[in-house]
């Protein structure tokens, strides 16, 4: 995927800011021109921002409604195109997809506001991947692939009982001092 270098992304309140972990699934993302893209949990629209300008049909979600606002400013901030929704998961979100991009909260913690539930991952990291994991077989084109984010700080076996209905691969990774972050490509079986 052609990344374009000039794309400008305004941070906003109460929005979680573009982090390591987002340039790292940033990294990871390939995508050719008019396939058909969910970003779920698009956050400023960095990564949303980035598969419009590479030619990607792009829908964006996020539960949280400033994301969902500074995503479309970002969009227009860029003049790219893309639909972008309030949604909890797959709630709002019809259609299917070629690709599904996520960074989900992994953060082991229960926290309850707007902007934690960027991050807050539950008791095991694992409470919004596993709901999204079961609900993407019927928004997954034949052929489909997800791109997720994942760390060390999710309850490991957990996370290995969720891929493990997948098949999947490591594209990237990188240490940090107190985790592990790296991109998983998954397929249906």
């Amino acid at each position: 995927m052609e990344y374009r270098k000039e794309i400008d992304i305004m941070e906003c309140e109460l929005v979680y800011p573009p982090k390591e972990d987002t340039f790292l699934l940033l990294g990871c993302l390939t995508l050719r021109p008019g396939k058909k893209v969910l970003e779920m949990g698009c956050g400023t629209g960095l990564i949303s921002c980035h598969i419009a300008a590479a030619g990607g049909v792009l829908t964006a979600a996020d539960i949280n409604p400033w994301a969902v606002e500074c995503t479309r400013k970002n969009l227009q901030r860029n003049r790219l195109q893309g639909e972008v929704v309030e949604s909890d998961l797959f709630a709002n979100v019809g259609g299917s997809f070629d690709l599904l991009v996520f960074n989900p909260p992994y953060l082991a913690a229960e926290d309850e506001g707007i902007l934690e539930k960027a991050w807050a991952g539950g008791a095991t990291g694992l409470d919004v991947l596993a709901p999204f994991l079961e609900g993407v077989e019927e928004h997954l084109l034949p052929e489909g692939r997800i791109l997720l984010l994942l760390s060390s700080e999710m309850e490991p076996k957990g996370l290995e009982a969720l891929l493990s209905g997948f098949s999947h691969r490591r594209l990237g990774a990188r240490r940090y001092f107190f985790e592990e972050l790296w991109v998983e490509e998954l397929q249906m079986p």
